[in-house]
């Protein structure tokens, strides 16, 4: 059985080992993920609005500003209390798992 989103997962997939392999805190194990998650597109997910629209949730998370996505996203995980980490690692780690 082909997985229906093989880039996106495999993107996902590194982004969670970084996000559980790591003794470094949330925001830090957050911001060597970001380069994973942000090489997916929202355009891969045409096809199926939910995800579209859950994958759209966790990048207005990570980067609010589009400008320059990949230095917002730094920005905004380094200053992100503990609460707001976890709440977005477990975003990310349910969205790979709705990737099946």
């Amino acid at each position: 059985m082909d997985a229906k989103y093989p880039y996106a997962r495999g993107n996902f997939f590194s982004a969670i080992r970084i996000l559980a392999a790591s003794s470094e805190s949330i925001q830090t194990r957050l911001i060597e993920a970001n380069d994973s998650i942000l090489a997916v597109t929202i355009d891969e997910f045409e096809g199926d609005i939910e995800l579209k629209l859950k994958f759209a949730r966790i990048l207005d998370l990570l980067a609010v500003d589009r400008d320059e996505i990949e230095l917002v996203a730094v920005e905004n995980a380094a200053h992100m209390s503990d609460v707001q980490a976890i709440k977005l690692a477990e975003l990310i780690c349910e969205f790979f798992y709705e990737l099946g």
